[in-house]
This record gives structure tokens, sequence and C-alpha cells, in this order.
């Protein structure tokens, strides 16, 4: 399906700016009109969640929705809404939304709250900008911004651990952004253009540019969590709120992995990559990442950093779907994209409506909470088993997409590294829930009480454990669908 019918259209802006705005209207709902915050806060994320459903027929139809800003020279600012934008965008929306409501009711009564709000749409507006963007320079933009407001995010707790992490993040992100705007001028310089579209800019190899290639892997290596740039991660993850780590799992991630598609397949060039062979060292760093994070996170009694580290090598799949080069291990990336929200989103919701609770954030202490909170924990098991990658769960498709791709790349032994990786992942996943349910039958269920008066916190983990396998229950699964056609553009 080709992309060639051109609409200008100030829709993408728009979806970008109403999460900004209603930032500010937030703040002023707070001072002046208390009982208007909630309503701005999900206004600013379900509007733009609409708009990307309004223009979703019409780029699958074909149509790339275009605008230029003629601002910031030399290259301007450029939105262009093709079918990946749309893609990433259909789930940012989803996911801003659901994240929206389970925060509302993480902080309800809780006058440290408000603040949290006045980053996360912010962080949500900058997300967006990402995957809206047309050229290389806005991306940057939206990039360093969204990263920069997810900073106070991660010290939001305010103790000297969140003050550690936010300051391991935030340098982290200035190593990001330097290493971006370098990878940036040497593009720019070797090909005169910054844009989208045209399936790669570069033609001829050279020292310069295998530099510039390695300063984009270093940026969107280090938002995705990638060996060896993942040490932010654990210690944010556990720092954060639950909804901070949440926001980062389901939505910032999906950034780096969003823009190393761009540089594969807009920037350089599938042909061109697949002549110089560069895409090698990110198909190493991915395998490295897969069995490093799943080794590292049976360490892990906190359960965040477990869920952080599972998070390492979740993403690894992506990664390596993106570097073998084949159709159908980008389609298992894209997949594992959409799966991966949903599995490990719910999963830190659970772990914050347990940590609300009941306090706990150890696992060594979550024995019997399955008595307590049966619901959660339902929903917790879902999303462990849908990790694993145990059919009909999202990650199953993801990972036999990886398996086709590993055999149309002539390279069969990584099929035994996702075997082994899912062995790990129900070896450390399900003594969780095990623990849970028959750990301590003793203790009374605390939940069927609050359940009426938490909806604001137990839909959103209901909806993101139906979302586990729903798609694939279906007759026609919508997302595998949209991704097969995201795929034939670049293939």
């Amino acid at each position: 399906m080709a992309q060639t019918d051109i609409v200008f259209s100030i829709v993408p802006a728009i979806i970008v700016l109403i999460p900004l705005v209603a930032a500010a209207g937030a703040m002023l709902a707070d001072r002046y009109r208390p009982d208007l915050r909630n309503p701005v806060v999900i206004a600013g994320v379900a509007i733009p969640f609409l708009l990307i459903i309004l223009i979703y027929p019409a780029v699958v139809r074909g149509e790339v929705f275009y605008l230029y800003l003629n601002i910031l020279p030399p290259t301007g600012m450029e939105f262009r809404v093709d079918i990946l934008s749309i893609y990433m965008a259909l789930l940012f929306g989803f996911f801003s939304v659901v994240l929206a409501v389970y925060s509302l009711g993480y902080f309800k009564d809780k006058e440290e709250g408000k603040v949290f709000f006045y980053f996360l749409l912010p962080v949500i507006a900058g997300a967006l900008g990402v995957v809206l963007s047309g050229n290389i320079f806005t991306l940057f933009l939206f990039f360093e911004f969204m990263s920069l407001m997810f900073f106070p995010l991660v010290a939001y707790k305010a103790t000297p651990e969140a003050h550690a992490a936010g300051l391991k993040f935030f340098f982290m992100t200035i190593i990001a952004g330097v290493s971006f705007f370098w990878a940036m001028v040497i593009t720019y310089t070797a090909t005169g253009d910054l844009s989208f579209g045209s399936g790669g800019l570069i033609t001829t190899a050279s020292p310069l540019l295998l530099v510039a290639f390695i300063c984009y892997l270093v940026t969107f290596g280090i938002k995705a969590a990638m060996v060896p740039l993942h040490f932010w991660m654990p210690d944010a993850y556990a720092a954060a709120t639950s909804p901070a780590a949440a926001l980062s799992s389901a939505i910032m991630l999906k950034t780096g992995v969003f823009g190393l598609i761009r540089v594969f397949h807009d920037i350089f060039g599938l042909s061109f990559i697949a002549e110089v062979g560069w895409n090698n060292i990110l198909l190493v760093l991915s395998l490295i990442s897969i069995l490093y994070g799943s080794i590292c996170a049976f360490a892990q009694d906190d359960l965040n950093r477990r869920l952080a580290y599972s998070g390492v090598a979740q993403v690894g799949y992506m990664l390596l779907g993106i570097s073998l080069l084949t159709s159908q291990a980008l389609v298992g990336a894209l997949y594992h994209v959409m799966g991966h929200a949903f599995m490990k989103g719910c999963m830190f919701l659970c772990a914050g409506v347990i940590y609300v609770n009941t306090g706990k954030v150890k696992i060594s202490e979550m024995r019997g909470v399955g008595m307590q909170m049966p619901v959660t924990m339902l929903a917790f098991t879902i999303a462990a088993v849908s990790a694993v990658g145990i059919p009909p769960f999202n990650i199953f498709v993801a990972k036999w997409h990886l398996g086709l791709g590993a055999f149309e790349a002539e390279m069969p032994v990584i099929i035994g590294l996702l075997l082994l990786s899912s062995i790990l992942n129900a070896a450390y996943y399900f003594p969780i829930s095990i623990n849970a349910f028959l750990g301590c039958r003793e203790l009374k269920n605390i939940e069927r009480k609050r359940l009426r008066l938490q909806p604001l916190r137990m839909v959103p983990v209901m909806i993101l454990a139906v979302g586990a396998f729903i798609f694939t229950l279906a007759p026609v699964n919508w997302p595998l669908t949209l991704v097969r056609a995201v795929v034939q553009i670049f293939f």
C-alpha cells in the first residue's frame, strides 16, 4: 500500500498542543476551580486520542497528513502522519487515557498528587510529537522535551533514592541529547536533508556516518534501556510512583524503538544498512539485552525493579526485530510494542494498587496478597502469562513472528534464545502469582469493598489485562493487520 496522497493539515500539531494546554489548564484549575482539574486532565488526553481515531481511516487508505512550519531553520518543523505514525499514535493515545484515569485514582485525595499531572501531560505531548514528526530535527525537539518533562516524575517522591534516580536519569538524558545532536548534524552535513518518507537518505558509507549511526544507537538505546545503556531504568522505576513507571514502560520506552525504526528505514535505508552490516551492532546488543535482563530479574526482590529488568529483556525483542532486517521480524517487533504496553502496563498498575492498599513493594512480603486482592493478582497473573509468550496472548504472536523473521534471516539459533527467554520469564514471574495465591490463605479479602470505592484504579487494570489477549481471540486481529500494513511500506 503506497502512501503518496499528501493532505496538508494542522491536525497533527493540534494533537500535540492539546495536552500542553491541558497542563496549563490543570494548574489554573487547581488554583481557582479545583473541581475542574480532573475533567481538564481527561480532556487533555481524550481529545488527542479522538483526533487520532478520526484521521486513522484516511491514513490507512494511503493518505499522509503533513504540516510544515517555517521556523527553526534550516530544516523547519515538520509533522508527517503516515501509517507507522498512526499506529504508534493510536497506542500512545489509548494508553494516555488509561494512565490518566488510573493516576487520578492513584492520587485521589492526595495533595501532593496535583503536581504530577503538570508533568504527565507534557510527557504525553512530547511522546505524541515524537511519533508524529516529519523529520529527525522535529523528532529531536520533542524527544528532548519529553525526556526533560519525565525527569521530575522520577524524583517525584522526593526521597534520597528518588533524587539519586532522578539525577541518573537526567545525566543519561543529557548524554542522549548530545549524542542525538551530533548524529543529526552529521546526517545533515552528509545529505542536506533530515526528512522522513524517502526510504533512506544515505547512499555511500563513511567513517563519519558510522559515528552518526552509533550516536543514534546511543540516543535511542538509552531511552529503550538497551544494555549497556539500561542502568537508569531499574533505579528510576523503583523510586518513581507506579503511574510514572507505567508511563515510561507503556509509552516513553517505545519512542526509543520508534526512533530506531526511523533511523534504519528513513535515515539510512534498509538496503544501505544491509550492505554495510551495521545492523549487526544492534543485533548483538539486543540479544545481550534479552539474556541480561532476564537473568538480572531473578535477583530482584523489589517488584518494580524486577519489572524493570524484565523490561530490558522485553525491549530487547523489539530491537531484535528491527536488527534482523526482515519483514516478519519487523512485524514481530511492532506487534511486541503493543503487546508489551498492555502486559507491562498492567503489571505496573497492579504493583501500584498493591502498594496503595497494603504498602508492600517487596515480592517476599506478598505472600497471600492474592487472597486479599484476587482481582488485582488475577490481572497480574494474566499479564505474567502473556509475558512468557503462551498462546493466545499477544506476546506469543510477537515471538512467533520474530521466530519467522529469524528463519528469514537464516539465523535459526535465535529461536532457541527466544525459547530460553520464555522459560526465564516463567521462572521469575510465576512464583510471584503462586506465592500470592497459595502462600497464605488466612488473609481476608480487602478488595471486594474497595473495588466499588476505587474504580479509577481498578478499571484501567482490568482493561489492560483483557487487552493482553482479546485481540488474538477476535475473528480479525486488528493490530496485527495494521502492523502488516506498516511493514509493507518498508519492504
